[in-house]
């Protein structure tokens, strides 16, 4: 009998030992909820300048960069998707092939001159009219099944002068005017990223937006990478879905505004999720440690850098918590932007 007493002693202060650990734990655990939820908001929009109403500055074009970049950018770039949001149908050759399968009017097709996107629909343009414009074909094709597909069933397939330059040229062609909606190159140019570079970067690469040496501070990144890969954004002086004159450098979040509520984020799909979980880390929380850059080599086009990141909640908005696999339809970028 006494032997007995003692083990259910012995059991009682094992369970007893079991629920104190486990209510230390549930106290670090509330402790660090508490501590996250009152971590310091900064105020995202109180550094910097902006150029909305400016004039965009005159920059030095991709051709002239790589001049001098020809033999260790050159080669890659030709084959980089941010050269090539916008791209000639004639050197695409499976951008020819949808559109020869497309189901489009054999007059509309022979009209087309331009591809835009790749994974998830095709989208056809022409070169408009107006100077630095470009007209944009309402029907948009399924790479998958190249079949048109037009926004409506009554509307016949047409070309639109407006479209382009109203929701896309922002953030599919570079030096774009916002009160005109032109823009000086088609894609994405060195400028985009790099800014307006002074020539003497030549002599100290420190002198150049994004350059190893200098180290730019994480809301600075966020800010140039977030000018076109944040969909969910507006521009409060323009309206449209993409900055108003934005220039690598500035603030983008002093006229571009974005929702990052815990309730708005949830509604993203996985790829803009997991873009304005870690814009929020860096523009709101100031935390330094991860940028888009720490996962993204651009130049490469290359994400072989996020397998070497330490695993955090962003990384379960593409891959499954427990086998660390890629979700279904993770990588899918839907987006109503983009009409997708």
């Amino acid at each position: 009998m006494t032997t007995r007493l003692m083990a259910g002693c012995a059991q009682k202060r094992k369970a007893a030992a079991r629920i104190a650990i486990a209510a230390a734990g549930l106290m670090i655990a509330s402790v660090s909820l508490s501590a996250a939820a009152l971590e310091p908001t900064l105020d995202r929009a109180a550094w910097g300048s902006n150029h909305v109403g400016r004039l965009l500055p005159e920059f030095i074009s991709g051709d002239e960069c790589l001049f001098c970049h020809r033999v260790s950018i050159g080669p890659a770039w030709t084959k980089n998707r941010h050269q090539s949001t916008v791209r000639l149908v004639e050197f695409d050759p499976s951008a020819r092939q949808g559109l020869k399968s497309s189901k489009l009017p054999e007059s509309l097709i022979k009209e087309v001159e331009f591809a835009l996107g790749r994974t998830n629909q095709w989208r056809w343009l022409k070169r408009s009219e107006a100077y630095g414009h470009l007209d944009l074909l309402s029907a948009r094709t399924d790479p998958a099944g190249s079949a048109a597909k037009p926004p409506s069933e009554h509307v016949a397939p047409h070309w639109d002068t407006r479209a382009f330059a109203a929701r896309c040229a922002g953030c599919h062609a570079t030096g774009v005017d916002s009160r005109t909606g032109a823009f000086a190159a088609t894609s994405i140019d060195c400028f985009a990223c790099h800014g307006d570079a002074s020539l003497e970067h030549t002599k100290d690469t420190s002198g150049i937006l994004l350059a190893r040496k200098r180290n730019d501070p994480a809301r600075v990144v966020a800010s140039i990478c977030g000018s076109c890969h944040i969909r969910s954004g507006r521009s409060r002086s323009t309206g449209r879905p993409f900055p108003n004159n934005f220039v690598p450098g500035d603030n983008l979040f002093q006229d571009f505004a974005v929702n990052f509520s815990n309730a708005a984020i949830g509604k993203l799909n996985p790829i803009d999720r997991h873009v304005l979980l870690n814009v929020r880390d860096m523009v709101e929380h100031g935390r330094q440690e991860v940028t888009c850059l720490s996962c993204h080599s651009v130049h490469r086009s290359s994400t072989a850098g996020h397998q070497r990141q330490p695993r955090g909640e962003i990384c379960w908005t593409c891959h499954d918590r427990e086998r660390e696999t890629l979700l279904p339809n993770g990588s899918k970028t839907l987006g109503t932007v983009c009409d997708e």
